[in-house]
């Protein structure tokens, strides 16, 4: 699957990370904004050893909040804010891409009322690199960032891998999120399987996959199928469009993805 390739490695010296430790010790970043949940820290700085956060949009970025989560491995998250208010949306990325692809999306969402968070996964993006891929515990920082910030109701939205990781997220993340939407999950990816996790959902699902999209819609009817008949909700579209482009606004079946994920928000986040 060329679209769930992993992101290329970023390889630091160990001299210079005792560089680094070296400099953080000497520019301790500033206590946390109030509201903010214990663990996350957050900053604009890029960090002498990482990319600025959204380097490969830097105009797009720009247009919203950059900041920098750390999760509970002490891993620095990329990440862009847009928007504010009690609706919370989470993007989560594929497996070749980054916060970037869901900057235009966010950017509707946010002019809809929405608090969206896009973040890059640790060994993505401008994000750290980690010894052992963290996306659950990623996704729990997003969400757990949002809630700090006022949000009172979080859908997570993924695509592709991302997808996959939000349906095991949000089976472990507590409380539960309102809901996630998986566009064209994969059964698993790098040894975390949505479809053995989703019988442990508690909350609702929406699966979205274009009817030509390879084994997509298959995987997407497996995990809808796996998760609790009172959460779970399938749409099919023509097409063979696979994950973030399913929102594009330049594809036709976009009218329809787009109204099936906005009657989804409306439902499980409403904006106040």
């Amino acid at each position: 699957m060329a679209r769930l390739a992993r992101a290329a490695a970023l390889v630091v010296t160990s001299a210079l990370l005792a560089a680094t430790a070296a400099c953080a010790a000497d520019q301790a970043p500033p206590p946390p904004a109030p509201g903010n949940s214990v663990g996350t820290t957050v900053t604009a700085s890029p960090g002498p050893t990482l990319p600025p956060v959204g380097a490969e949009c830097p105009d797009q970025a720009q247009r919203g909040h950059p900041i920098r989560l750390t999760n509970g491995a002490g891993l620095s998250l990329a990440a862009v804010e847009l928007g504010t208010g009690t609706a919370g949306v989470v993007l989560a990325h594929q497996s070749d891409g980054s916060l970037c692809e869901w900057l235009p999306y966010g950017t509707a969402l946010a002019a809809k009322g929405f608090h969206v968070l896009a973040f890059d996964f640790a060994g993505s993006g401008s994000s750290s690199m980690p010894k052992q891929k963290t996306y659950v515990e990623d996704l729990r920082t997003a969400v757990t960032y949002l809630r700090g910030q006022g949000a009172t109701k979080v859908v997570i939205i993924g695509a592709s891998m991302g997808a996959t990781m939000s349906v095991v997220a949000a089976a472990a993340i507590a409380p539960p999120v309102d809901g996630i939407i998986a566009l064209s999950p994969p059964l698993s990816f790098d040894g975390v399987n949505a479809e053995k996790a989703a019988p442990s959902l508690k909350t609702s699902a929406l699966f979205i996959a274009s009817e030509m999209d390879g084994d997509y819609p298959s995987y997407a009817k497996s995990i809808e199928s796996a998760t609790p008949v009172e959460f779970r909700e399938l749409v099919i579209v023509t097409g063979a469009q696979h994950g973030v482009a399913l929102v594009d606004a330049e594809v036709q079946s976009a009218v329809v993805v787009r109204i099936a994920m906005e009657q989804f928000l409306a439902l499980h986040a409403p904006v106040s």
